[in-house]
């Protein structure tokens, strides 16, 4: 997602618009994203949790951003600090984000040699792992590191292959969500039927409490 430069979005969105209503999910969450980024101040703070090779940060820079990233998997954090890691503007931090504080095993795909494969990254162990590494990755308790911040978040990006559940309750069972402007999440159901299941309870309890800056359908 968010690979493009934003002239080469709009332009396929225009062409893609002329001949599919409605759009696909994630070209519509690409547009929802830039419709958002135009809203908003410059010098903002922007948290990419799930960064990868930093195509999000990338587009938060190019909006006037500041952004700190977050990128367990070594493959994915090489890249990244390849592109962003001379940016005064871009806190690099190589860890996982989580409920908890502890350490974790970070599975990765066994054809991480294309690194766009790194995406599937994961603290879940699926099929597709099978013959991958396993790397033990440090994860950062999410809540207390906002607050420890003590400034305002405008975006939270969040793309955790699966760890987003544990994340969002703790924001949800906190409070803290409350102070953040946007929470942008994709979710990953289909790791697990237990992840399902608990996504499903956070929408529940998501629009029950009439609670609008965090957005589950996003990617």
């Amino acid at each position: 997602m968010l690979q493009e430069s934003y002239l080469e979005f709009i332009l396929r969105w225009h062409l893609y618009r002329r001949w599919h209503r409605p759009p696909r999910p994630k070209r519509q969450a690409e547009f929802d994203f830039h419709r958002l980024m135009k809203s908003l101040p410059r010098r903002g703070l922007f948290i990419d949790l799930g960064a990868n090779v930093g195509d999000v940060t990338r587009h938060a820079l190019s909006y006037g951003m500041r952004v700190i990233a977050f990128e367990p998997d070594p493959t994915a954090l090489e890249i990244l600090r390849d592109r962003f890691g001379s940016d005064e503007r871009v806190t690099i931090i190589p860890k996982a984000v989580g409920g908890s504080a502890r350490t974790a095993i970070l599975h990765q795909r066994p054809d991480t040699q294309n690194v766009r494969m790194t995406e599937w990254s994961s603290l879940f162990e699926v099929p597709e792992h099978a013959n991958g590494r396993a790397v033990e990755v440090e994860v950062i308790d999410l809540v207390p590191f906002l607050k420890g911040l003590e400034e305002p978040i405008s975006v939270i990006k969040m793309d955790i292959e699966g760890a987003e559940a544990e994340c969002i309750e703790a924001m949800l069972d906190d409070g803290i969500y409350r102070s953040i402007g946007h929470v942008l999440v994709e979710t990953h159901e289909r790791l697990s039927q237990d992840l399902a299941d608990r996504i499903a309870a956070l929408r529940d309890r998501i629009g029950r409490g009439g609670i609008k800056n965090i957005d589950l359908g996003w990617g």
